[in-house]
């Protein structure tokens, strides 16, 4: 239950409001399961996830690529080994991770 600072009470009208605006912030069927067999909440945390994945994992693994195709020519565009593209690459991720 929730508890009234102002007047000590656990059932109060401040909190009789407060509790009624928190319980009518999600929709009745927001955490029912539906015909394509998720609810809104399971859909919006599988979405959160998805997102929170890209940024930690892809994002460094896809800036890494992009780094070691930048190294991948030299300064007068010709291909280089790709050993030693990878080497620069590193190098300069090591040096400079963030």
């Amino acid at each position: 239950d929730l508890f009234c600072l102002l007047c000590s009470k656990s059932h109060c009208c401040a909190t009789m409001s407060l509790q009624s605006a928190a319980m009518s912030f999600f929709p009745d069927d927001y955490f029912v399961v539906k015909k394509s067999g998720l609810s809104q909440f399971q859909a919006m945390t599988a979405y959160l996830g998805g997102s929170a994945f890209q940024t930690i994992m892809d994002n460094p693994v896809t800036a890494y690529r992009q780094l070691v195709q930048q190294y991948a020519k030299d300064l007068n565009g010709k291909p280089v080994d790709p050993k030693i593209a990878s080497a620069e690459a590193q190098a300069v991720f090591r040096a400079h991770p963030v």
